[in-house]
């Protein structure tokens, strides 16, 4: 399988954008769209014509150097298999250090908190990528590559070689800033390398190693679990940068020849994609840093991060705290992060420059039910996900072998289906159907956990039939990011995709903390009550602080490991409780979700995007009335049945009125403004006509 995986890799050269002219339009398909490409949306503002021409301009770059000799074939080709086994690693990397996390915390005798080593690499994760995207906007592709590299590798090194939980943490926080580096460069550079007709595709390609990882992790278990985690943590330190390091020597070589023949190259900022332009001087790097920091909202990112984390913590802390709730300083985290939260709000509606959520975008109501589909899916997953790998770990008399493959089914069905549902919605163009389907469907998942006496499930057929429901929720995500992508005009595309990612990855510590607080107030007293009789308290709290010791120092018919099973399943299905409760939120916000077909939103997009193009091309050219608006608004005449009634009477009454002032004068001219005028009279400027087709039913 990873012969074929390598194999896919070289027929992505074939596809590269040497030869083929850059698509017109996205239409009908989900295209992947990056964080990076919204950052640099943000920066421009009303640069997307800036960004066409960037792409362009990689583009021919790439068409010279492919052309140009052996050299530059194996600079592109170097580049391919450097970054596509680069994502096997990762992809290993994301299938087994949660297995790891679990190990770490319990060889410390503080399992239980492993939900505060989730929240806190959960909320660097969700304000870090902004930050990532516009440091590739200002240096370049390999310097961001660089930098991301160094903390992935120095956070792996800091947590294999740590003494203690704290530092573990932060070891872990380190490399969840490089794993989310890794993921927006890696989807950057497919970006790149393809056009938008198979960009999708390739997108797509990055979450194939999966289908292989999910079988190789069980194997990487066997070896390192349960003694020699710090070994598994070093193999990524050292392994990541082994196989990445080729693919940011390229990016620098082609940048360089990109620089000696005036051109631009994949490896070129952000800056000099959009305003073709490179950047010289440290005073010329700090104004555009500058400015970078106020595009982003630096101080409202880190306002909220900081807010989150206070707010977070002391749930999952409390309870090992000196004193619990009565300890002064769990009050004092929780009094800060509710003063900065409010802070967070006062900054956003009163001061930020360019706030995180535009008001625009929070009266949008496609988005505003998107985004809250996707934080209480989020929030539901993390909820069930932060102690179900030491619930089966413990339950289950499995192999690592076994207990790794399982663990990974999930991630399996949600590569499968993810494709399946992008084939479903090029189809039937039903996103609402998506998302609905995939958000009952995962309910069910939770449910189907649940025992009657409202104790987790102990029987396998349940535990695997859970797994491969919840990977349908690749359906909701698709439903959720088209729907709120359709609902929007370009200027806000950005927006809305950078705050899919913000909150969703915020829901998930929201959820981890969850968990936590109600394994840490629930396990011990129950391990107390379903123990045997006379159990040492000092016994109690060290299966309870370690599922190492739990599973290897007592057998499984022991008194005690059966005692602490039922403990297990009465915690756990409190646990999964609260997440089915979580998981009936996105099956109502998907029902409240507008029922358009896609293809009519489509058209209805290239026509709001269309605007500036008619009223500067209507003024020039001499094409017949008719055939420029199929021309400017892309919409082939034979597609005109499928248009909903509203927007099909504004098209004629656009087409009649030009048509008609065409009569009054040469009939090879073109009015330059009278039928939009007209239109703008009829649903005006500011978007109001959309929202009236979008959410007309």
């Amino acid at each position: 399988m990873t012969v074929c995986f390598c194999s896919s890799l070289a027929n992505l050269i074939s596809h590269l954008n040497l030869d083929v002219p850059m698509a017109d339009l996205e239409r009908d398909t989900i295209q992947t769209k990056t964080e990076h490409d919204v950052s640099q949306e943000s920066a421009a503002g009303n640069g997307a014509n800036h960004g066409q021409s960037g792409v362009s301009s990689v583009e021919a770059f790439n068409r010279v150097l492919y052309h140009s000799g052996k050299k530059g074939k194996v600079l592109l080709i170097t580049l391919v298999f450097s970054i596509g086994l680069t994502m096997f690693a990762y992809a290993l990397d994301q299938g087994i250090t949660s297995q790891f996390n679990t190990m770490a915390t319990s060889s410390f005798s503080m399992h239980a908190e492993l939900g505060a080593v989730n929240t806190a690499s959960q909320i660097i994760r969700a304000i870090s990528k902004p930050f990532i995207g516009k440091l590739a906007d200002i240096t370049s592709r390999p310097t961001t590559y660089l930098v991301v590299l160094v903390f992935y590798a120095v956070g792996f090194a800091v947590a294999a070689s740590c003494t203690n939980l704290a530092a573990y943490t932060v070891g872990i926080c380190f490399t969840a800033f490089g794993k989310s580096g890794l993921d927006l460069l890696s989807d950057i550079i497919v970006g790149d390398l393809t056009t938008l007709q198979w960009r999708a595709f390739w997108g797509g390609m990055l979450s194939t190693p999966f289908l292989v990882t999910t079988f190789v992790n069980g194997f990487i278990a066997e070896s390192f679990i349960p003694e020699k985690w710090r070994w598994g943590l070093g193999m990524f330190a050292i392994m990541v940068p082994v196989l990445l390091i080729p693919a940011i020597w390229n990016l620098y070589g082609m940048q360089h020849k990109a620089k000696k023949a005036g051109m631009i190259s994949m490896g070129d900022s952000g800056n000099a994609r959009k305003h073709g332009e490179q950047v010289h001087g440290v005073s010329a790097y700090a104004s555009l840093a500058w400015r970078g920091i106020i595009e982003i909202d630096l101080a409202g990112l880190v306002l909220l991060g900081l807010a989150f984390s206070l707010i977070l913590l002391p749930f999952t802390l409390a309870q090992s705290a000196k004193g619990g709730w009565s300890n002064a300083s769990m009050i004092a985290m929780l009094v800060c992060g509710l003063v900065i939260l409010v802070l967070f709000g006062i900054f956003e509606v009163w001061f930020a420059p360019k706030p995180i959520m535009t008001r625009r975008i929070l009266k949008n109501k496609a988005f505003l039910a998107a985004v809250m589909v996707d934080i209480f899916n989020q929030m539901a997953s993390a909820t069930r996900n932060n102690y179900f790998s030491s619930y089966i770990y413990i339950i289950k008399p499995w192999s690592n072998y076994v207990w790794t493959v399982f663990l990974g089914t999930t991630t399996l069905c949600l590569c499968l289906f993810s494709p399946l549902g992008g084939l479903l919605h090029a189809k039937t163009h039903r996103y609402k159907t998506l998302m609905v389907t995939g958000a009952v469907l995962k309910l069910i998942g939770y449910a189907i956990l649940i025992t009657g006496s409202n104790r987790s499930t102990e029987k396998t057929g349940a535990l695997v039939a859970s797994q491969i429901l919840l990977g349908t929720g690749a359906l909701t995500v698709i439903g959720a990011r088209v729907g709120s992508q359709a609902s929007v005009p370009h200027e806000d595309m950005a927006t809305v995709i950078s705050n899919l990612s913000l909150w969703s990855t915020l829901g998930s510590s929201v959820g981890y903390t969850i968990a936590s607080s109600i394994w840490t107030e629930k396990m011990l007293a129950y391990m107390r009550d379903e123990c045997p009789t006379g159990t040492p308290e000092s016994t109690l709290k060290k299966i309870y602080g370690s599922i190492k010791v739990l599973r290897t120092k007592y057998e499984w018919d022991d008194p005690i490991r059966q005692g602490a099973v039922r403990a297990y399943t009465r915690t756990n299905g409190v646990i999964f409780i609260t997440a089915t409760l979580l998981a009936v939120i996105p099956v109502i916000f998907s029902l409240m979700m507008p029922g358009k077909r896609r293809d009519v939103m489509d058209s209805i997009s290239d026509f709001n995007n269309s605007w500036q193009t008619i009223t500067s091309e209507s003024s020039r050219t001499q094409l017949p009335t008719l055939d420029l608006m199929v021309h400017l608004l892309k919409f082939p005449r034979d597609r005109s049945h499928t248009i909903s009634r509203e927007f099909g009477i504004v098209s004629r009454m656009l087409t009649t009125k030009t048509a008609d002032k065409s009569k009054q004068r040469s009939s090879a001219s073109v009015p330059k403004k009278s039928g939009i005028l007209n239109l703008l009279e009829i649903y005006p400027r500011r978007d109001n006509y959309r929202e009236r087709i979008f959410f007309d039913t």
